[in-house]
């Protein structure tokens, strides 16, 4: 049977690990946002904003997988 001190050094080793996820969830996260963020500025910046509501308007955000879309559309539309 395990006795208390190997149970809080076993909880101290998870809580570490778990720790570290979350940094890398973080970092992961503020990649993405920044990637986004510059899409954004992109599509201002080049007066795409109406052509991206049209887009927006035709296209339903919550039940298509567009990672999915994106990368089937690379595959067919390049090299």
């Amino acid at each position: 049977m395990t006795n208390q001190k190997e149970v809080n050094k076993a909880l101290l080793k998870e809580l570490k690990q778990k720790k570290s996820e979350l940094e890398k969830c973080k970092r992961e996260f503020e990649i993405e946002k920044n990637i986004k963020n510059g899409l954004y500025f992109f599509i201002l910046t080049n007066n795409l904003y109406e052509l991206l509501v049209s887009f927006c308007k035709t296209n339903d955000y919550q039940n298509e997988d567009y990672q999915i879309k994106s990368l089937d559309y690379l595959i067919e539309n390049l090299g």
